[in-house]
């Protein structure tokens, strides 16, 4: 493929970004994708180099669109490519383009650019505006009488200048439509749209009159799209008094990205995002929070909520919990609503339930403190160790109960409770009758036993082992 290079002119130049001149002048008249083509092979020429084959692979384009699109950067000047093998793109100063010398037969085209002259209204056209003419037509081998007519046409609606009309001609040719026959039938498409586009601006609640560039538009919406027009009719009745056709052109961006096709698809699109914007809406103000659009909100939280499985009342319970926590941020929810999927709690129910349960474990610890006289205040450090105690370890409360009778009066009677519960782990004692036996004795029953554990020798595997395990637990993994 060709290599990309600067032309000597625009090195002298040293721009390094695009020239005003190239947005004022060219990027108007150019296509989207011709555009990317330019802007992106320019930026290659400009560190280091590369090929068309790199601008293609970038811009996710074929080969042939991406040589169509250099062609058409050639015949503004802006671009050259060399004869040596392999070709090169020589990118041109814009301040100095190297247009192509053009020759054409005179006699060829001169019936041509008569009836050219009469359509602009008999004015003599500029010798370079002829030949862009001439250009346009080799290039995508487009009829003369299929030009003059959209030449006509172009005029017709709005005072075309030739840059317009040549833009027009070339999105036409794209499209496939280069003979008479297959113009006539595409402006008789967009004959055919103009009643429906009128009766779309007054849906819009639009009092102007559609353009061309309007019309146009519908039938890329319809024949290109496949929407059908009652499906474009219902987005039109959607976005009434919110922004015109601009609004409509970006929503009909939104449903071609879903497939929603048809009226009732269209619809149900929009019945789910006005639900999706309403519960973002009730999230944010429970929260006690302000924000100016709900975009980033629904893209960023309730949408990726959603997605996990969470039921949009559970995630209203939710913040109304976190408000009253303080929790103040859609971010910072987040943190409690990724805990809760870790739980497998998605539910209004199921949030209920685990309330529920952490409230009667938390009744539990205080009866554990309230035997053990400790201040009835429940920290995280309390839960933790009550987890521990009959979770992990497999200890039932009555066996708590009994440890923390003789934990009154220690300094930290939590901490006594865990180290004797590791004495009774340790020592097999797992039922109310044995710890009661335990502290009637006032002696660790398998002491001799332990001294000779600590004797006795482990080997590596042994000791790796039992660090394996350890690494296993995860001491982060805890309920809200």
């Amino acid at each position: 493929m060709s290599e990309l290079k600067l032309g000597g002119e625009y090195l002298r130049e040293g721009f390094t970004e695009i020239d005003n001149v190239f947005l004022s002048r060219y990027l108007p008249e150019a296509d989207a994708v011709d555009v990317k083509v330019y802007l992106y092979g320019l930026y290659l020429a400009l560190h280091g180099g590369g090929n068309a084959s790199d601008v293609a692979l970038a811009l996710r384009l074929t080969d042939e669109r991406v040589a169509d699109a250099f062609a058409y950067w050639e015949e503004t000047g802006l671009v050259t490519f060399t004869q040596s093998s392999p070709r090169s793109v020589i990118f041109n100063s814009v301040k100095a383009p190297v247009l192509p010398a053009v020759r054409y037969n005179a006699g060829e085209y001169s019936e041509f650019v008569d009836e050219l002259r009469r359509v602009f209204g008999g004015r003599e056209l500029a010798v370079q505006d002829v030949v862009r003419y001439v250009e346009l037509m080799r290039r995508y081998k487009i009829e003369p009488n299929a030009m003059l007519l959209i030449a006509t046409y172009c005029i017709s609606r709005k005072s075309a200048s030739t840059a317009y009309v040549l833009g027009v001609a070339a999105n036409w040719a794209k499209e496939g439509a280069v003979t008479e026959a297959e113009v006539n039938a595409k402006i008789g498409d967009l004959e055919r749209g103009s009643a429906e586009m009128r009766d779309l601006f007054r849906t819009l609640g639009l009092k102007s009159e559609p353009s061309f560039e309007d019309r146009n538009t519908y039938l890329y919406w319809t024949k290109e799209c496949s929407f059908r027009p009652d499906a474009v009719m219902q987005a039109a009745k959607i976005c009434k008094n919110k922004g015109g056709m601009k609004r409509l052109v970006k929503f009909m961006e939104e449903l071609k990205a879903a497939g929603a096709l048809t009226a009732a698809e269209v619809a149900a699109y929009a019945k789910k995002k006005d639900e999706l914007y309403a519960l973002a809406e009730n999230v944010v103000s429970n929260l006690g929070a302000r924000y100016a659009s709900m975009d980033a909100v629904v893209e960023t939280y309730v949408s990726p909520w959603l997605n996990l499985g969470f039921e949009p009342d559970a995630l209203e319970e939710l913040s109304r919990f976190c408000f009253r926590r303080n929790i103040r941020t859609p971010d910072t929810m987040n943190v409690y609503v990724e805990k809760l999927y870790k739980l497998g709690i998605v539910t209004r129910d199921g949030m209920a339930a685990y309330i529920k349960k952490q409230a009667n474990l938390d009744k539990l610890i205080c009866e554990i403190k309230e035997i053990a006289n400790s201040e009835p205040i429940i920290s995280s450090r309390d839960r933790d160790f009550y987890r521990t105690f009959t979770e992990t370890w497999g200890f039932s409360h009555e066996v708590v109960k009994e440890v923390a009778l003789h934990a009154a009066g220690q300094p930290f009677p939590m901490s006594y409770v865990n180290k004797i519960l590791l004495i009774f782990k340790e020592n097999g004692i797992s039922d109310p009758e044995r710890a009661r036996a335990f502290f009637e004795s006032g002696t660790p029953k398998k002491k001799p036993e332990r001294d000779s554990l600590i004797k006795q020798e482990y080997t590596e595997s042994e000791i790796a082992g039992a660090f394996r395990s350890l690494d296993e637990i995860d001491p982060d993994e805890e309920d809200v």
